[in-house]
């Protein structure tokens, strides 16, 4: 990036800049007076931006990490706006003498059947790891009311 920047840049004054010639490399740039313009400063920018960005991108968002919970069908887990979170686990709790069949659903499409043991507490196996946006909320659908579902979660945009 700070190559084909120098190269954008390359014999030119700040009168002869004009935003066409960064819209190759990053969206149009707007050069003034008062701007400290060399390529150092510039290259600094652009670094100091992929370290701060790049390595989140995609990855957990530090201390987002959450629980949601809901009792027998409903949704489990939603999120709004432009969240995006990452299921890591979800719990079953039954109360009753009963086995349970659960149906975990994302955006209504199946994705898990668990059967919940009789008065237990046990884990979830997914299948992979399961994307919840504002589009695609994560919901239950079950056999009984005595049921407790409980997942743990993080964001990886908010």
């Amino acid at each position: 990036m700070r190559d084909e920047l120098r190269n954008l840049l390359k014999d030119q004054s700040l009168n002869d800049v004009s935003p066409a010639s960064f819209a190759q490399v990053g969206g149009v740039v707007f050069p003034d007076q008062g701007a400290a313009f060399s390529l150092a400063d510039f290259g600094t920018i652009v670094e100091a931006f992929r370290h701060v960005h790049l390595p989140t991108y995609g990855s957990a968002i530090a201390r987002s990490a959450k629980t949601s919970s809901v009792n027998s069908n409903g949704d489990l887990l939603t999120v709004s706006g432009n969240q995006v979170a990452v299921v890591q686990a979800i719990q079953i709790t039954t109360t009753g003498g009963d086995p349970s069949i659960v149906a975990l659903n994302l955006n209504g499409v199946l994705v898990s059947n668990p059967t919940a043991d009789p008065a237990a507490t046990q884990p979830v196996v997914l299948p992979y790891p399961l994307v919840v946006d504002v589009n695609s909320p994560l919901s239950v659908a079950e056999s009984s009311a005595d049921i407790t579902l409980v997942c743990t979660y993080y964001m990886i945009s908010q």
